[in-house]
């Protein structure tokens, strides 16, 4: 089940979302469906350097009801992907977060008051802001 409004996701027997009181549809419309993965409609937010960390943004971002993306800052050949912004100091174990546009500000004040210095966060000349 899915809220057109929203566009999130719910278990079956959810007949209303609990957000903002939409009735759930079974299927999205092509036109309203979500993105699946990160895209120039996403923006960077920031960087965790531990899985620990990346659980609590995780967590903190789902709870909010703000989609995300996790996507590993190193391949595991030690390079860099390609998509990979310049302007974070990265560690090899480090997960890059990416929200739609639309919640950037959002989730940058969200995992700003959770992780506090623990997010590092991208110079503000990055193209994917």
């Amino acid at each position: 089940m899915y809220c057109p409004n929203c566009k999130f996701d719910y278990d079956k027997g959810i007949a209303v979302c609990p957000d903002c009181g939409e009735p759930l549809v079974v299927r999205l419309s092509e036109q309203l469906a979500a993105a699946i993965s990160p895209d120039d409609s996403w923006v960077l937010i920031g960087s965790v350097d531990s899985e620990a960390k990346a659980k609590v943004a995780r967590g903190s971002l789902d709870s909010s009801n703000i989609p995300s993306v996790f996507l590993p800052s190193r391949l595991e050949a030690g390079r860099a992907p390609e998509s990979v912004p310049t302007g974070l100091d990265l560690s090899d174990s480090a997960d890059l977060i990416l929200v739609p546009k639309e919640f950037g500000e959002e989730a940058r004040v969200l995992l700003e008051a959770v992780l506090g210095e623990e997010l590092n966060q991208p110079k503000t000349d990055n193209p994917l802001i």
